[in-house]
């Protein structure tokens, strides 16, 4: 297949996914408050979309890219939207509390009756035929999101889940974030992952054999190894990266790179950390978007997840000491 015919073919599929996705968001909205399992299975089937989207980037023309990150970008924001829809818990906290104290035989139908709710939406036939169920089955992509001031294990990701998972980080502000599995190193193979809105946190991944894709980002330290890495408006972070192919970053600023811890693994390959690209500065003087931290300047990144953990109700206090930016150090 030549380039162009493949760029066509891409660009193809590509629609067909967004727009089922789309149908699937819009047969929500119409129907009564998006369920949690609703929201985590738009929320993966978009992670999933922009993992096809990272894989393909180098590819794709830089405009068709950017096209496609946007349209990426109002689907995330269409999910959020019915996130902030949904019924608020305690007021069905109360709704339960009033219909247990009316009678405590009629809580007993009550049961059978959300069952068809969920199952059996009037929405269009091509969002029904797009909505497998997904709760019998371990999940290939999971989902860690909507947290504050948290330690995030692998005791965190929603179970059951697949061996080989594509994971996405979403919403974490003030957070650390350890899968590192030391514990058990074959639980969970990361394939590929997205990461978006982020704000004063530390995530350390292990190495992993796909495509890690970051968007809007701030103030934060990410550990990562990957075959390929590409950095969307993001500013103020240090990133730990193993790699052998370019990392790319585009519309970024304050973005610092190291290598991969060496306690985490020592033979990391980071080749690719000689040709950091920046597709908002194409020229042939240094990007003034990036530069390298000293070794100096990096983190014991094992002594901060154990110091992270024996501190979790001062997380903050922790994480002051170490953020790029203005919350943390220089």
């Amino acid at each position: 297949m030549t380039d162009s015919a493949w760029i066509k073919d891409f660009g193809t599929t590509f629609q067909r996914e967004k727009d089922a996705l789309q149908s699937r968001i819009e047969a929500a909205k119409a129907s009564s408050p998006a369920s949690p399992a609703t929201l985590q299975e738009l929320t993966s089937k978009i992670s999933k979309l922009m993992t096809t989207l990272a894989d393909a980037s180098g590819s794709l023309p830089s405009y068709d890219q950017r096209q496609y990150e946007l349209q990426v970008k109002a689907l995330e924001k269409s999910v959020e939207e019915l996130r902030s829809t949904t019924a608020k818990p305690k007021f069905a906290f109360k709704r339960k509390a009033a219909a247990s104290s009316q009678s405590s035989t009629p809580s007993a139908p009550s049961t059978p009756k959300s069952a068809p709710d969920t199952s059996a939406s009037p929405a269009n036939a091509s969002a029904s035929l797009s909505a497998p169920s997904t709760n019998l089955v371990p999940s290939t992509n999971l989902v860690l999101s909507s947290h504050k001031s948290k330690y995030l294990t692998i005791t965190d990701l929603p179970a059951p889940f697949k061996q080989e998972s594509d994971l996405a980080l979403a919403d974490l502000d003030g957070c650390v974030v350890d899968l590192l599995r030391a514990d058990e190193p074959a639980l969970l193979n990361i394939s590929a992952v997205h990461i978006r809105n982020v704000a004063d946190s530390v995530i350390v991944l292990p190495l992993i054999s796909g495509s890690v894709m970051l968007h809007d980002l701030t103030r934060t330290v990410v550990v990562v190894g990957c075959h390929q890495f590409r950095m969307h408006t993001s500013k103020a972070v240090d990133v730990y990266l193993s790699i052998t192919s370019n990392p790319i970053i585009e519309h970024c600023s304050e973005i610092r790179f190291a290598p991969y811890p060496s306690a985490l693994a020592p033979d990391a390959p980071s080749d690719g950390l000689q040709s950091i690209q920046d597709f908002s500065h194409i020229r042939a003087t240094p990007s003034p978007n990036w530069t390298r931290l000293r070794s100096e300047q990096q983190v014991d990144t094992l002594g901060l997840l154990q110091l992270a953990k024996d501190n979790a109700s001062d997380l903050r206090g922790v994480l002051a000491k170490v953020l790029p930016g203005r919350c943390g150090g220089a």
